[in-house]
């Protein structure tokens, strides 16, 4: 009695800890701390750039390093969205995919005026990184 006790009680502990993971890998969440660099705080004349990595299979072995200006911000995985707090004006985004899908590196104009917002997707794979139609300002 004891022994099925303890095993329904794991089972139950690991129907858990599966909800857990299946909620991490099917819904966007935050760039650990341990991977971002700079742009964390926000200051007086800044804008808001937010970058979202997708989910998909074909993404799971990659990172993306990300760059403002040619400085190293953070470093993202699949499911994984990003805000940095830039200064106001025309900055210049690069994905450099590395891991399972190392590819040649992608850059965008992120020009963006005090206060204002853009978001850009990364595809899962990495191998994209495009503006969002809309943006805020």
């Amino acid at each position: 009695m004891r022994t099925i006790c303890t095993a329904l009680a794991l089972v139950a502990l690991t129907g858990c800890a599966a909800t857990a993971q299946n909620q991490r890998h099917t819904q966007i969440h935050d760039a650990m701390s341990n991977t971002t660099f700079m742009y964390q705080d926000p200051a007086d004349g800044d804008a808001t750039v937010t970058l979202i990595r997708d989910h998909g299979l074909n993404g799971a072995g990659c990172s993306s390093a990300i760059y403002v200006d040619d400085h190293a911000v953070a470093d993202m995985e699949i499911g994984q969205q990003l805000v940095l707090h830039v200064p106001a004006g025309t900055r210049k985004l690069t994905l450099l995919p590395h891991g399972a899908c190392a590819s040649q590196r992608l850059d965008a104009d992120a020009s963006v005026n005090k206060g204002e917002s853009k978001v850009f997707r990364i595809s899962p794979d990495g191998g994209s990184l495009t503006p969002e139609a809309h943006t805020s300002g």
